[in-house]
């Protein structure tokens, strides 16, 4: 009899697909040195080593157009004054090259055009100086996600006064934007959306998540720059304002905040997924110390930083957080 019993919980694993499942892991949370001011809705991005917060929002809700620095090395801050770029939240950077390429956004006032910011910058790190660029081609930059390619950038998926799926592709030498049709329809896959999150890992580039009149989990690729194909969705709850950041081999995805439809109230997320490109799976890796959503993530030397944003109280935060990459 208890032979019977191993062989059925055996077929049953076996068809279910449980036994292909990546182990779930709880990677240890460290605190790291806080940002001297709390921030939410603010844009990060790395370059020599280091993280850069740009812009966001502060605790009296008031958008800044500032420039942070945040060095592992010391675990410290610095400030690095305010950039030719106007206030502003949701902004967008991508780095090419040790070059960063920053702007759009959303200045916080509701009902014209002008708020939805189209410029379009490149600062160099390591001289500080910042050169305005093409401006970019809609108003729909309201937290638009971006990827790098190689001499060449992408960015879509911004919001102005309705979801979109616009993609744009910018080539860095010719300074130009040029639409670009990725393969689906109004209706089609994946879906029009506002708050998701992406990022690049080892030359591919991700998306996901967001919000179309409820919480959202499909995740999918943008393969080689012209058409979207689907892959594995983001497990656990439906998830909006996540944030994601990529390793050489792996997508980190962390919080958000859930809601399942335009008249309920949001649940905070707290935990830690990983993607893996090569098998197309999900992992739960860790469970942050609080919840959070308007926040930041990065990665530098396997680590993954995340922080500052919305927490559970829906209080601007300033708390930074880091977990170390397991294999």
């Amino acid at each position: 009899m208890k032979h019977h019993v191993f062989i059925l919980i055996l077929i049953s694993g076996i068809l279910c697909g449980c036994q292909t499942m990546p182990p779930e892991m709880q990677l240890e949370v460290h605190e790291c040195a806080p940002m001297p001011v709390a921030r939410a809705c603010a844009t990060v991005f790395v370059a020599d080593g280091r993280a850069y917060v740009f812009a966001g929002r502060d605790s009296a809700g008031t958008a800044q157009n500032d420039l942070w620095c945040y060095t592992p090395a010391t675990d410290s801050w610095s400030y690095l004054g305010v950039t030719p770029l106007s206030e502003r939240v949701n902004a967008t950077a991508c780095v090419c090259n040790e070059e960063v390429y920053i702007g759009l956004g959303f200045d916080g006032k509701y009902g014209t055009e002008e708020s939805y910011k189209r410029d379009w910058w490149r600062y160099t790190p390591s001289s500080d100086t910042w050169l305005r660029l093409a401006d970019y081609p809609n108003s729909y930059t309201d937290e638009a996600t971006a990827f790098t390619g190689a001499g060449e950038l992408y960015a879509g998926y911004g919001f102005y006064w309705n979801y979109r799926r616009d993609m744009f592709r910018y080539t860095i030498a010719d300074n130009r934007w040029d639409s670009i049709d990725v393969g689906v329809s109004f209706t089609g896959y994946p879906a029009r959306s506002f708050g998701g999150t992406g990022c690049t890992c080892s030359g591919r580039h991700f998306m996901g998540t967001g919000y179309q009149r409820a919480s959202l989990n499909w995740w999918a690729e943008l393969v080689d720059g012209t058409h979207w194909e689907q892959r594995a969705v983001v497990p656990g709850r439906k998830r909006t304002l996540a944030a994601s950041a990529a390793t050489d081999n792996f997508v980190y995805l962390c919080g958000g905040i859930h809601y399942g439809g335009v008249n309920t109230t949001g649940e905070v997320l707290n935990d830690v997924r990983r993607y893996n490109p090569a098998t197309d799976k999900w992992q739960y890796v860790a469970t942050m110390t609080e919840g959070l959503f308007n926040h930041v993530c990065f990665t530098i030397n396997g680590k993954i930083y995340f922080g500052l944003g919305e927490n559970e109280e829906w209080q601007t935060n300033n708390k930074l957080y880091c977990i170390e990459e397991v294999p």
